[in-house]
């Protein structure tokens, strides 16, 4: 007798946070399209309130494991621990948004919606395994950064930093969907877990090959980075913010899902085309970092040296290395918000632009900022006790343990050579005099919101546990499937 499909019921408490952010954008477009143009009190209490009850959400079911809509989504410890700091740095980046903004007369209501409908497309990239809805969800989250680059009113460079990102953007989605035709051929199935079930084949690893191109060039892996320092110089700089930190979690994670996947014929493949993009990532990245001029573009430049450090942990294609990459992943995500979101707050004065000479004695200037900017560079640095140091720490023993010493001294050399600006930034900022002599303070809210972000850098780097504990379990339990 013929089998009928199981008619299943959708679980939406498995994905009620994304459902949240997601209507939190439909009623703040709503709400614009009835009041002509909504006031921005509005739609940054709408916006927070939907950011947080889906944090409070995420807090209550995660202990949840389970698939819904017929395996297209998988909610798992790692998709709820990635959700949740991508939500909370949205949350963040509203304190950053409007004084950035209004500055620079470039306040649109529209920016709340297509910021909600981006976190859905990223919360949605983390949580499965089906080539699908990893398409729309890329397409989802690409086209509010495409958007929202270009957000600055007056500005040719945000334009131009748009124009690039679109461009690149669309080949890397074109060049992943190619890869996915060939990995559907090989397998005839659209969900990564059983893609490699049916051992090798030339259209297994042609499939492959275009599907991680397509997302190095989301990552701005080397060399397919050329789109990423004008698109981060040119985007407003909390957008900036929001893609340096939320759009490298979202990118990475469907590559982190794929290393317990590949431990069979095609491991030697992964480990040797993996571990030469991360080791040219990091080298090129910090050396080209030490020659600018604009800290945005400086900043951009360690951003590509970074991909090359969480690309370093998923070489080894180890369990241990997907712990070392996934904390990494967590940790530069406070650590890149922190520095741009402090020169977001710098901006709004008239003196002060994103050249690295306007830094000159900052801490004359404005010692809070200075101090948070220097703790953000510190950690980034890898200094301890910053979480920095511990994430660079979990990749050398990643590579260690998988005997990977060249990527390891690649990593010991290019982390050296980063020394060169993050100390530079930093030494301009205290030991030499100011440029202006404007005073500048940060209000009651961005000193919370830097104070807390600051606390995230030292508290993980003393108490590491507190967040490498839940990755661990989480990574684990991936693996034990």
């Amino acid at each position: 007798m013929q089998e009928f499909i199981k008619i299943e019921i959708p679980n939406f408490v498995l994905l009620l946070p994304e459902l949240i952010v997601l209507l939190t954008g439909f009623f703040i477009f709503t709400l614009d399209i009835l009041l002509k143009r909504v006031s921005h009190l509005i739609a940054i209490s709408v916006s927070s309130a939907g950011y947080i009850a889906s944090i409070i959400v995420l807090l209550l079911i995660y202990g949840h494991r389970g698939e819904t809509l017929y395996g297209l989504y998988v909610r798992d410890g790692l998709s709820t621990i990635f959700q949740i700091f991508m939500v909370f740095l949205t949350l963040i980046l509203l304190s950053v948004f409007y004084p950035y903004f209004k500055t620079r007369s470039s306040l649109y209501p529209e920016f709340y919606y297509i910021l909600s409908f981006s976190l859905a497309g990223a919360m949605f990239l983390v949580s499965s395994y089906n080539l699908v809805v990893l398409y729309v969800a890329i397409e989802a989250v690409s086209i509010g950064f495409y958007i929202l680059t270009a957000l600055l009113r007056g500005s040719f460079e945000s334009k131009e930093g748009a124009l690039k990102y679109l461009i690149l953007g669309g080949l890397s989605i074109a060049l992943a969907s190619y890869g996915a035709g060939f990995m559907y051929l090989h397998s005839g199935s659209l969900d990564l877990r059983h893609i490699f079930l049916y051992g090798q084949s030339d259209a297994l690893i042609i499939g492959l090959l275009f599907f991680m191109v397509g997302f190095a060039i989301k990552l701005g892996a080397v060399p397919f980075h050329f789109w990423l320092p004008d698109a981060y110089q040119g985007a407003p700089t909390p957008i900036t913010a929001f893609m340096a930190s939320v759009g490298k979690i979202a990118f990475f994670a469907p590559i982190l899902r794929m290393i317990p996947l590949v431990q069979g014929d095609i491991l030697r493949e992964w480990i040797l085309a993996v571990s030469t993009v991360s080791g040219l990532t990091m080298i090129y990245g910090n050396l080209i970092a030490l020659n600018q001029k604009d800290v945005k573009r400086l900043l951009a430049y360690s951003s590509i040296a970074n991909t090359g450090y969480v690309l370093a942990g998923i070489s080894t294609a180890s369990m241990i290395g997907f712990k070392a990459s996934s904390f990494f992943l967590l940790a530069y995500a406070i650590m890149s918000f922190m520095s741009f979101a402090i020169i977001a707050l710098l901006e709004r004065f008239k003196d002060f632009k994103t050249e690295i000479e306007t830094l000159l004695g900052l801490r004359n200037i404005s010692p809070a900022y200075a101090s948070f900017l220097a703790l953000s560079l510190i950690s980034l640095l890898g200094v301890p006790p910053t979480v920095g140091f511990v994430a660079k720490a979990l990749i050398f023993l990643s590579l260690a343990e998988s005997r990977l010493w060249y990527l390891a001294i690649v990593m010991i050399v290019a982390t050296g050579i980063s020394a060169g600006y993050y100390l530079k930034l930093i030494s301009k900022m205290f030991m030499f005099e100011p440029r202006f002599s404007s005073n500048v303070k940060p209000s009651m809210s961005e000193s919370l919101t830097l104070s807390l972000l600051g606390l995230l850098v030292v508290l993980l780097g003393i108490l590491p546990i507190l967040l490498f504990g839940p990755v661990s379990q989480s990574v684990e339990a991936i693996f034990s499937r």
